[in-house]
C-alpha cells in the first residue's frame, strides 16, 4: 500500500479527490447560506458548523434522521442549535436542502 500511494495514477486519483471535495465544500456553504443557515467561520476540513434557524433542534434532527439524514449535534461541543455536516456529494446535498424545505 505504500509503495502504491507514490504511483503517478494514486497521486493522480488524489489530487482530482481533493479538487472534487472542495468543489463539492464550495456548493455546501453555497447551499447553506441559501437556506439562511450561519456556518462557523474558520474551518478547514471535510467537515464545517452551522447554525441552523430553528426552534427546536432535537425534533428537526430527529425527523430528518428517520429520513435517513444524520447531521451532529453541536450541543456537547458548547454550541446549542449548530449542527456539524461533512461534505457531501450534490445529490446528498439535494437530499438535505428538500428535507430543510420541507419542515413545517
Amino acid at each position: 500500500m505504500l509503495q502504491a500511494w507514490v504511483t503517478p495514477q494514486v497521486q493522480q486519483w488524489l489530487a482530482h479527490s481533493l479538487q472534487q471535495l472542495r468543489d463539492w465544500k464550495a456548493q455546501q456553504l453555497a447551499l447553506c447560506a441559501r437556506l439562511g443557515w450561519q456556518v462557523v467561520p474558520g474551518h478547514q476540513a471535510n467537515y464545517f458548523v452551522a447554525r441552523l434557524p430553528v426552534g427546536d433542534m432535537a425534533a428537526c434532527l430527529a425527523t430528518w434522521r428517520a429520513q435517513g439524514i444524520k447531521l451532529r449535534d453541536c450541543a456537547s461541543f458548547g454550541l446549542p442549535g449548530h449542527v456539524r455536516l461533512g461534505v457531501l456529494p450534490p445529490a446528498s446535498q439535494a437530499a438535505l436542502e428538500h428535507a430543510w424545505r420541507s419542515m413545517p
